[in-house]
């Protein structure tokens, strides 16, 4: 949005709005699905959902617009991981005695943070090397070319970039069928049980 599309700051975070709305809707969604269905149930097409919002990412051109393939491919990518946070969360700590709750969450959370900075990691040296094998330092180019005015320069190097981006998101598309797999053979907890005039607290 802002290399491509030429976006300020300011408006690249409101642009990213979308996906707040979507992240918001769909853990609500899930967070009722769960006293009917098992967590697999949800998470996973919620993971499936994700991918398919990574892939349409991974069509992006140059010229694609905000409204017509961002903001949708966007919302996509937000309701699966909004479908599949919730239900993940309480298959994680299904069967965990109270007193192992907090070390439970505890080891939850180090796994998200890790794996948010490891995949982060993957998916940038993916999306740089992909953009260099087209165009050698391809982000310093379009650089050059904004400050230089060399236009022919900016729309290669543009392309250059772009396809980079598109790259890392078809390899976060696969990571997301990955985990589609893993939380469909090894995650057995079932729906999230009620008892009367309590809080739900205890999946069975």
């Amino acid at each position: 949005m802002q290399l491509i599309l030429g976006y300020s700051p300011v408006r690249t975070g409101f642009a990213y709005l979308p996906f707040s709305f979507g992240m918001a809707m769909a853990a609500g969604i899930s967070s009722k699905l769960v006293t009917h269905l098992a967590p697999r149930l949800i998470a996973g097409p919620g993971l499936l959902v994700a991918a398919v919002g990574m892939l349409w990412f991974a069509t992006l051109e140059p010229d694609s617009s905000y409204t017509a393939h961002l903001m949708p491919a966007m919302f996509v990518t937000a309701l699966g991981l909004g479908m599949s946070f919730v239900p993940m969360t309480l298959g994680a700590v299904s069967g965990v005695s109270h007193q192992d709750t907090g070390v439970a969450s505890a080891l939850l959370n180090t796994a998200q943070q890790i794996g948010g900075a490891l995949g982060l990691a993957i998916l940038s040296t993916i999306s740089t090397s992909a953009a260099d094998d087209k165009l050698p330092q391809a982000a310093g180019s379009l650089y050059r070319g904004l400050a230089t005015k060399d236009f022919a320069l900016v729309a290669k190097a543009g392309d250059a970039v772009t396809h980079g981006y598109t790259m890392a998101f078809v390899a976060a598309a696969a990571m997301f069928v990955a985990g589609l797999l893993v939380t469909g053979f090894a995650i057995n907890a079932g729906r999230q049980q009620h008892t009367e005039g309590a809080a739900p607290v205890h999946m069975g």
